[in-house]
């Protein structure tokens, strides 16, 4: 059974709120830029890339509600993963989607509050004194959120090493992120 709730976390992940947002506006998003949240900002504005940001973060917390039905205890490592590399890489849009930092603080924020929004605050105030010291003059570089994201990333891998099981979950959704991550950085080079 724990083997369908790896897949039920999959398929939820695939739900790309970004691709929904763009098609609803008439607006093919994987052509134009990453259709997650961030992207949608970029091309529809902050309503709409704020809306799929919650949006990809409730199902990351949907999943994490449902990992509590899981009894093996590899199944909520392997859930996490499964969010996330279908947000990615969502079955339901070409296998071409967001970046997972969303669903990630969904998944987690629900299981790992603390840890998690203080990553969140850490990760935020990195991208914003990014975007406020380099990025404003130099904005063919790397974007500020995966800027901070990084740093958010790492914080939480410290944060998370005692806790045993959100260790390795957090670390296995990083190299899914991390994937990810470098595939959008050499493409856009």
């Amino acid at each position: 059974m724990d083997v369908g709730w790896v897949v039920v976390a999959y398929l939820v992940g695939s739900l790309s709120f970004g691709r929904i947002a763009g098609v609803l506006k008439g607006v093919n998003l994987a052509e134009r830029d990453t259709p997650g949240a961030s992207g949608t900002f970029r091309q529809l504005g902050a309503g709409w890339g704020i809306a799929v940001a919650l949006a990809d973060v409730l199902k990351g917390v949907l999943v994490a509600y449902l990992g509590q039905w899981a009894q093996a205890a590899w199944a909520m490592p392997l859930m996490g993963a499964a969010l996330v590399a279908g947000h990615n890489w969502p079955i339901y849009f070409g296998f071409r989607g967001g970046g997972g930092i969303a669903p990630t603080l969904g998944f987690f924020g629900f299981l790992y509050p603390s840890i998690t929004w203080v990553a969140v605050g850490i990760g935020l105030a990195v991208a914003g004194l990014y975007w406020q010291l380099y990025w404003k003059n130099h904005p063919q570089r790397l974007y500020p959120i995966p800027v901070g994201a990084i740093v958010g990333y790492l914080y939480a891998l410290v944060a998370f090493w005692p806790t045993g099981a959100g260790f390795w979950s957090f670390l296995l959704v990083s190299l899914v992120v991390a994937v990810r991550g470098l595939g959008l950085l050499r493409r856009s080079r």
